[in-house]
């Protein structure tokens, strides 16, 4: 019989949850990837899994929610900053600083499964629509598209580290290590 200790909390059940759906994820692909295979891999059954989330859309949205999160940071962090030649490099630089493995593995999945994923989170919810925040902050409001572009382009060398790292033998570390080089490029 399990003790208390063996059990988790509820917040230590969804973390779980969330971990073991997203390299499901990435591993199958969202729509390859079904509750029962989330379920039978915790060892938990669909019931105990929907106590927790109603469906696999919940368990996606829930886990785009903590990306909302460290960019509404991000915003305020800006805000706070004084106006300065380099906010731009210094604000990319502490978004790619705060790349956590867990960040990585979500842009995977976006990656992976773009398409169907914003189709199913068309509903205003898309953290790269969001990001438009951080462009207005730093840019002024003459700026070209060619200008918000750069500033995009800054900010998304985590993206394209990561593409670019696809079938190599390429680290995390290496990819963080990448970025942050096209970052500093980008920004001089």
């Amino acid at each position: 019989m399990a003790t208390r200790e063996d059990r988790r909390s509820g917040t230590e059940t969804r973390a779980e949850i969330l971990r073991v759906a997203l390299r499901l994820f990435i591993e199958k692909g969202y729509e390859g990837t079904s509750t029962r295979d989330i379920s039978t891999a915790l060892g938990i059954t669909k019931s105990a899994l929907y106590y927790h989330f109603p469906s696999k859309e919940a368990i996606v949205t829930s886990l785009l929610t903590e990306r909302r999160k460290e960019l509404a940071e991000l915003v305020e962090w800006i805000r706070a900053q004084p106006a300065s030649p380099d906010l731009l490099r210094r604000a990319a630089l502490r978004w790619i600083d705060g790349t956590t493995p867990e960040r990585l593995d979500g842009m995977r999945l976006m990656h992976a499964n773009g398409p169907v994923l914003r189709n199913l989170l068309d509903d205003g919810t898309d953290v790269r629509s969001e990001f438009e925040q951080v462009v207005d902050l730093l840019v002024p409001g003459d700026a070209t598209p060619a200008d918000r572009l750069l500033v995009r382009m800054a900010f998304d060398t985590v993206g394209a580290a990561l593409l670019s790292a696809q079938r190599t033998d390429a680290s995390r570390e290496d990819v963080l290590a990448a970025a942050r080089r096209a970052t500093m490029a980008l920004t001089a």
